[in-house]
């Protein structure tokens, strides 16, 4: 337990980056003394609270100092493995999600991760799940590591659960997701989503992830019906459980995206609302689904002749920002159009492929 001289410093802050600054300088202070305990426990908590209410970058930066001080102190290996390996799991998914992080490095933090499972007695389950989400979500034909996402998800599969394991919902959302995107079977997905389709599996982020999953699905399908109901489904729960938090960025530009096709006005009222809160993420990954969902959405209000749109645009510093909160439609469109290319040259430049062009490419009338 982290004592009272420490929480005092962070408790009653804002949650991310003010509660982050202050968990941080908690740990400067227990360096300082030497605390080795509590040092260990605080940079649990920080990586936590910037993974969860934060954008992750800082946890990527900070995370070798954390893994260094824990292995100069074995005799405290056994009591907050745990903790560190849970935190090495955060952190590999924010390290693939900022494109300023090289796949080099990419690379030997997984490999430092399935060394610490072998290290600390944890079994690959999780190693080889993180493995396959990552090579699908970056369309990575092979990885160093592993020769494809299908050998990563059998040797998964044939791994038992272990305290690294994710929740019954997680692995749920994980194997519809699978099913969608390396697959692509339907009649599989939604078999796998059955428990959480009926409201057997839940956590704080499914059913939202999974109702996403299966939106973008239909509506790469040109089912644009289907899709609409999965994407308000998802709508109604992140409205409520994350309306006004830096958090399911990714989730929220597809709703956009799609909506923009089928209710363009609640596509319009969503985008709105959500602005304000997601222009402050730093995730290139996140902001990329967001800045394209944007730039369908004015797509699609040029296409039914709106020129001008009514905006609070958060970007006060950008050329395009003016008082009125008066826009023209064609300038946004341009304007997240290029948002969206940036940020899509940069991870194929990363990742040596034309992945995020050609979503970025995909036309839907």
């Amino acid at each position: 337990m982290i004592t009272e001289e420490y929480t005092g410093m962070f408790e009653n802050l804002a949650d991310g980056e003010a509660k982050c600054r202050g968990i941080k300088a908690a740990i400067d202070k227990a360096l300082e003394k030497q605390d080795v305990e509590q040092v260990l426990q605080l940079y649990y908590l920080y990586i936590k609270e910037d993974t969860f209410n934060g954008d992750g970058f800082r946890s990527v930066v900070l995370f070798p100092e954390y893994l260094s001080y824990f292995d100069k102190h074995p005799e405290f290996h056994e009591q907050y493995s745990y903790d560190l390996m849970w935190s090495f799991k955060w952190i590999l998914s924010g390290a693939e999600d900022f494109y300023q992080i090289p796949l080099s490095q990419i690379t030997e933090m997984y490999r430092q991760y399935g060394e610490y499972c072998d290290k600390l007695n944890y079994n690959k389950r999780s190693y080889y799940r993180k493995l396959w989400c990552f090579m699908s979500n970056y369309a990575l034909k092979n990885f160093p590591l592993c020769s494809s996402c299908e050998e990563a998800h059998d040797l998964m599969m044939h791994c038992p659960k272990d305290e690294l394991s994710e929740v019954p919902a997680g692995e749920a959302d994980d194997l519809t997701a699978y099913y969608l995107d390396v697959e692509k079977n339907i009649d599989k997905a939604l078999k796998a989503a059955e428990p959480i389709l009926s409201g057997k599996y839940t956590c704080n982020v499914v059913p939202h992830y999974t109702y996403d999953n299966l939106a973008v699905y239909y509506f790469y399908h040109n089912d644009f019906e289907t899709a609409e109901r999965y994407a308000k489904m998802s709508m109604r729960l992140i409205n409520r459980d994350f309306g006004s938090v830096n958090s399911l960025v990714l989730h929220k530009g597809n709703i956009i995206m799609i909506l923009s096709y089928t209710d363009l006005p609640a596509a319009l009222k969503f985008f709105r609302r959500q602005l304000g809160v997601c222009y402050t993420n730093e995730c290139g990954f996140d902001n990329f689904f967001f800045y394209r969902g944007a730039y369908h959405l004015m797509h699609c209000l040029e296409k039914n002749s709106e020129e001008t749109v009514r905006l609070q645009f958060p970007w006060t510093t950008e050329p395009i920002y003016n008082s009125s909160n008066i826009y023209s439609t064609s300038e946004l469109k341009q304007y997240f159009y290029n948002k969206t290319k940036y940020i899509a040259d940069r991870f194929d430049e990363r990742d040596g492929n034309h992945h995020f062009n050609y979503l970025l490419s995909k036309k839907f009338n």
